[in-house]
């Protein structure tokens, strides 16, 4: 049995009017609206073309059960078409007709009391720089630029501090022969210091390390050394292109994948997969709501999210 593992990121819809100063801050965009006028227009007339290929969406709709409102955008793929091929019988092309397309998938949940998008993430499909763009391109107003602006979590290295586990760093170094002085490297408080004094026998100026408790479920890093190691992170964050730690907050919760430089909000589903099955937008959608809703049963990610959102 196969299971295929999903990240969901979560951002607020925003525009900004032609007219507003630098100062301004942004509005919030009542993503129902275009929903509106989306679904107003036929499959056709809501494609666009999309850096050689197309997108559009091609379904958005109220659920009267799950009580929010649903996305789906699809890339219409015609280019890098994977063969096909039989137990007896050699690899053959895949073969599209002129109106077919592979279909790259991308499902979402929109709160439209907080404008919050939680967003399925494929990297075969649209990212949220091509849903943004495509946001624009069927709004279609000058005066208008429709933004996803990132949730982020506040102090993101104090609530890495409160993990109750650690299992997995992964740094990436960059450019030590320039940035890292040797009066630097003599007040980090973590090993860290030796290690990059070790990269300097190399005469490398770039190298990345990852430390892990490996198979062991119940085992952590150890806490002390890893609190160490953020603050060494967090003080000094010019001597590293990547910082990510995996934590668990307590006994019961699932294992967290933090980005400790550009922390979106996020989340992950794991789905199983049958053979020779794709992953329905519906199995998606059921799956975003279990994360985001207040409803019992759920993880209700609203009330994090919210929280985040408060200046």
């Amino acid at each position: 049995m196969a299971y295929r593992k999903v990240r969901f990121e979560y951002y607020q819809v925003a525009y900004r009017k032609s007219a507003d100063g630098k100062n301004n801050r942004d509005r919030l965009f009542n993503l129902q609206e275009w929903m509106q006028k989306a679904m107003a227009l036929s499959l056709e007339g809501r494609t666009y073309d999309y850096r050689s290929e197309q997108a559009r969406l091609d379904t958005a709709y109220w659920d009267p059960e799950l009580e929010f409102y649903f996305l789906h955008f699809v890339r219409l793929r015609d280019t890098n078409i994977p063969s096909k091929a039989r137990a007896s019988s050699q690899v053959e092309p895949f073969e599209l007709d002129d109106d077919e397309y592979l279909g790259e998938e991308v499902s979402a949940l929109y709160d439209e009391d907080n404008h919050i998008l939680l967003l399925q993430r494929n990297k075969y499909s649209l990212g949220p720089e091509g849903i943004e763009e495509y946001l624009n391109l069927l709004w279609d107003r000058d005066d208008e630029m429709i933004y996803l602006r990132p949730v982020c979590p506040p102090n993101v290295f104090e609530e890495v501090r409160k993990a109750s586990e650690y299992r997995r760093i992964s740094l990436r170094f960059a450019d030590l022969n320039v940035k890292a002085s040797p009066r630097m490297i003599d007040k980090f408080r973590s090993p860290l210091g030796k290690i990059i004094k070790g990269f300097d026998e190399y005469d490398g100026i770039n190298a990345q390390i990852i430390m892990t408790v490996g198979n062991n479920r119940s085992a952590s890093l150890d806490e002390e050394t890893v609190k160490d190691t953020l603050i060494d992170i967090e003080e000094n964050s010019d001597l590293f292109s990547k910082a990510e730690i995996a934590k668990k907050d307590d006994d019961d919760a699932k294992v967290e994948l933090v980005d400790l430089f550009e922390h979106k909000a996020h989340d992950f589903g794991t789905f199983r997969m049958e053979k020779k099955e794709s992953l329905n937008h519906y199995r998606v959608a059921e799956e975003l709501w279990k994360i985001y809703s207040p409803a019992e049963g759920c993880n209700n990610r609203q009330a994090d999210i919210n929280r985040y959102l408060l200046p």
